[in-house]
């Protein structure tokens, strides 16, 4: 390996993404822990059409075209499921919060909005979502809920990827300053100012600072 290419420190984070990018915690398996991690039932198809939503409305790769049909096509063809599932999250929400449940619904859909439209990684999840699309709009409508959960894990698994390979270059940066990077200068403190002291007597210019001592025999 040339060694201009060992001693090049690593400069843009994958994706483009901020240099002060916050990443979440991982789970005790590992893995980091987002919005859609451990997701079941009706909420995992929630959070699943909320996903594909957001790909149907921000996607304009070579996907665009069949991806907004297949989304069309589940709007029309799961209709039912898409409100049960939603009366059944607010349900949820609502006695969690001791509400209505429509204001904590409103949020959580904010931020799985935000979740799902992350700039470092649409690419993959616009290409994600389009094969998804598909599966779904075609699926029997009895399966959705059961399904749903895989479906929202793969769905997620473009922003896991981009969290991981932030992951590594954070490491990556660490590892390289610790290598190459010059140390910081070492700052020494200035000398003290004030007068200087010989054997016990002021040097000549010196402010004495007590009262003087009589010579002996004087």
């Amino acid at each position: 390996t040339p060694l201009f290419a060992v001693m090049k420190r690593p400069s843009m984070p994958p994706g483009n993404a901020s240099l002060t990018q916050i990443l979440p915690g991982r789970g005790i398996d590992g893995r980091f822990i987002t919005a859609n991690s451990g997701v079941t039932g009706d909420r995992a198809f929630w959070q699943l059409k909320i996903g594909l939503n957001v790909a149907a409305i921000g996607c304009r790769g070579l996907e665009e075209t069949s991806l907004v049909s297949a989304y069309n096509n589940i709007i029309k063809t799961h209709g039912k499921v898409i409100k049960s599932t939603e009366k059944s999250v607010i349900a949820q929400l609502g006695k969690e919060n001791k509400n209505n449940g429509i204001a904590p619904r409103d949020r959580l859909s904010t931020q799985l909005f935000n979740y799902f439209a992350q700039p470092p990684a649409q690419r993959d999840f616009c290409v994600r979502a389009n094969e998804i699309a598909q599966i779904v709009s075609t699926m029997p409508t009895a399966q959705l809920v059961e399904q749903a959960p895989t479906h929202l894990a793969r769905l997620d698994q473009p922003f896991i990827d981009f969290y991981e390979a932030y992951a590594k270059y954070q490491a990556d940066v660490v590892a390289w300053d610790a290598k190459y990077a010059p140390p910081p200068p070492i700052m020494s403190a200035p000398a003290p100012i004030g007068p200087a002291i010989t054997n016990g007597a002021a040097a000549p210019g010196a402010t004495a600072t007590g009262p003087a001592t009589p010579e002996a025999g004087g």
